[in-house]
C-alpha cells in the first residue's frame, strides 16, 4: 500500500475544494504538460459531480466517467500520484 505524502495530501485537499466548487487560490510546481494534464482532471472530475448532483442520464455518467478514467491514467503516468478523486 502506498502512502500519501504531505504534497500529494495538500493537493487532494485543493483538488477537492476546486471539485465541489469552492474558490481555490494556489500556485502549484510542474512542468507544462502535468499543469495542463491536472487542469483536464480537475475538470473533469468537477464535470462528473456536477453530472452526479443533476442526476443525468446514465450514458452521460458513463460518458464522463470514461474520460475522467482516461485521463487520470495519463496523469498518474506523468506525475507519479495516484489520484484519488
Amino acid at each position: 500500500m502506498k502512502y500519501i505524502n504531505e504534497k500529494e495530501l495538500f493537493l487532494h485537499n485543493i483538488a477537492a475544494k476546486y471539485i465541489i466548487g469552492e474558490n481555490v487560490e494556489v500556485e502549484l510546481d510542474g512542468n507544462y504538460a502535468e499543469l495542463v494534464c491536472l487542469k483536464e482532471l480537475l475538470d473533469i472530475s468537477k464535470e462528473l459531480k456536477i453530472s452526479l448532483d443533476e442526476c443525468n442520464s446514465l450514458d452521460v455518467i458513463i460518458d464522463i466517467m470514461q474520460k475522467k478514467k482516461d485521463i487520470t491514467c495519463k496523469f498518474e503516468s506523468l506525475t507519479g500520484i495516484s489520484w484519488r478523486l
